[in-house]
């Protein structure tokens, strides 16, 4: 197997990006790059994505590069708007896109948009046929051509809208160089016996377990037991799953003004619980008011009245936030009060009645004890 060291790499003669970068960074552009883009068999596929130094935090991809003969296109994601132009090329099968690592750039695309990718091919797995034990794209670079990709200048400090014409050139050779790899390979001009950089088994092993997705290769017949000088990736899959489209909703992700705002089947439900309250209510009154005997005197029927409206009152349940439970409640809360103040009223006439009727009687009395008092002396 064949692997090459960093400190080598670095020792190799650099490359630079031969072609014309074109950027897209508005709506009408990126409909003109789509169209071009749709008629061509073959496209480099890579995407960029701001770089983190803070823990759990990641930025979303903001840059997606796609590479033909002589052209790059970078695609400014927050720019363009819509992204179904380039989800209708991620989901052509018969546009062949070659890209490195492809496992994190549908994950990253995916928290845009989700997609089912399909014509995709990964270097990672595709270069295993050529003895290449290496994974990273500068690496395979090197093992390939002898020279090293140009990556002195290092993206770290930038956003997809402030790209400098240097870190444009920088950002699209990575989808370039995926198409030269593929395409060198392809064409037969590779020769693995001939390669001076060569490793161990237990280290070649060690790097091809940790590639990150491997493609059913399948030629022009379908038959995935052919040469893979014709392969190409029909179906892409995360983890044996794959992943399907969905247009966002505006409405979804749009929050409301109002978090406390209820919707009209909340509501509907909240009037009609109003609605059971009040019956409810009604019917226990009319009992308390069928309770009352005819017999009972006046006090007697507003005391068993009073009391009635009291224990109603005091019954728990789950009274509604609406405004016509709200009325209701203080109107019965008054009629209690009115009918506590009359019981009250009674109770006291009831008490002070014997000592009216013994200040009523109490001159009468006198004035026959007077007449009594007044007819002894006569006598005498």
């Amino acid at each position: 197997m064949l692997g090459i060291s960093k400190e080598t790499v670095h020792n190799l003669p650099e490359v630079h990006y031969p072609g014309r970068v074109v950027l897209i960074d508005s709506a009408a552009k990126a409909r003109d790059a789509v169209a071009y883009l749709l008629k061509q068999p073959q496209i480099g596929f890579d995407t960029e994505t701001r770089p983190s130094f803070q823990k759990n935090h990641r930025y979303k991809v903001s840059l997606v590069q796609l590479s033909v003969p002589g052209e790059c296109f970078l695609f400014r994601l927050k720019q363009i708007g819509s992204l179904d132009g380039l989800m209708s090329i991620f989901e052509n099968p018969a546009i062949q896109k070659i890209g490195l690592s492809l496992k994190d750039d549908f994950h990253s695309l995916a928290k845009l948009c989700e997609f089912t990718p399909a014509g995709f091919v990964e270097l990672q797995t595709f270069v295993k046929e050529y003895e290449i034990a290496d994974n990273s794209l500068q690496k395979i670079f090197a093992l390939i051509f002898g020279q090293r990709i140009s990556k002195n200048q290092r993206l770290t400090n930038w956003e997809a809208a402030e790209l400098t014409p240097g870190q444009q050139s920088y950002a699209a050779i990575d989808a370039w160089a995926c198409v030269e790899i593929y395409n060198h390979l392809l064409a037969g001009k590779f020769h693995p016996e001939e390669c001076p950089y060569k490793i161990d088994d237990d280290t070649a092993k060690m790097l091809q377990s940790s590639v990150g997705i491997h493609l059913p290769l399948k030629n022009a017949d379908g038959d995935t037991s052919g040469s893979p000088s014709m392969a190409i990736a029909e179906s892409t899959a995360i983890n044996g799953t794959p992943v399907k489209r969905r247009r966002r909703s505006p409405s979804k992700a749009a929050k409301p003004a109002n978090p406390k705002a209820k919707s009209g089947k909340s509501a509907a439900k909240t009037g009609s619980d109003a609605a059971s309250a009040a019956k409810r209510r009604r019917s226990k009154a009319a009992a308390a008011t069928k309770s009352v005997s005819a017999s009972d005197t006046p006090e007697e029927k507003k005391t068993k009245e009073a009391k009635q409206v009291v224990k109603t009152k005091s019954t728990p349940h789950k009274a509604p936030k609406a405004e016509k439970t709200t009325k209701t409640a203080k109107i019965a809360k008054d009629k209690a009060s009115t009918a506590k103040r009359t019981v009250s009223r009674a109770k006291t006439a009831s008490k002070t009645a014997p000592k009216t009727a013994s200040k009523v009687a109490s001159p009468a009395k006198r004035k026959k004890t007077a007449s009594k008092t007044t007819a002894k002396p006569a006598d005498k």
